[in-house]
């Protein structure tokens, strides 16, 4: 019993680390992705304008952990997700 509980708790740890994202099977999965990662990196790029040249509104960690990690993040699983699909 306990061993049975041992693999169920693993295996919800093992979903957890990869988030349930699969590999999208569908054209218009695919396009969810593109529209995405272009909302990211316009929201990306717009604030490293306003950071630079209008104000400082973030400080550098916030501006680096909220905008710019998880953009490189989508970018990359948009690649992904592209070279597996075709």
């Amino acid at each position: 019993m306990a061993a049975a509980r041992r693999i169920k708790s693993l295996n919800f740890l093992i979903s957890l680390v990869f988030l349930g994202i699969s590999v999208p099977t569908k054209q218009e999965e695919l396009k969810t992705w593109y529209i995405a990662t272009l909302i990211m990196v316009t929201l990306a790029a717009a604030v490293f304008l306003v950071q630079r040249f209008v104000g400082q509104l973030f400080d550098v960690a916030v501006e680096v952990f909220i905008f710019y990690i998880p953009t490189f993040t989508i970018v990359a699983l948009l690649l992904y997700f592209r070279t597996k699909s075709n």
